[in-house]
């Protein structure tokens, strides 16, 4: 998720530095800025999916009392 996010951020950079240009690439702006969103998309899942992971863990907790094997 770091990896995601760190290039996410550079994606931003690359935008900007290109909408800065004299004549900027609307094409490569285009791009950049679609996978942007892609990225956010899977920053945004794998957000969910952690969340729905630990609420998986707290139902699945063991019971507060410890049965004893039969002899």
């Amino acid at each position: 998720m770091k990896a995601l996010t760190a290039r996410h951020r550079i994606l931003q950079d690359e935008i900007a530095a290109e909408e800065k240009r004299p004549s900027p690439d609307r094409m490569r702006v285009l791009a950049l800025k679609k996978l942007k969103l892609r990225m956010r998309e899977q920053i945004e899942i794998l957000h969910r999916e952690g969340q729905r992971a630990v609420t998986i863990v707290r139902r699945r907790r063991a019971p507060a009392f410890a049965l004893k094997p039969a002899r």
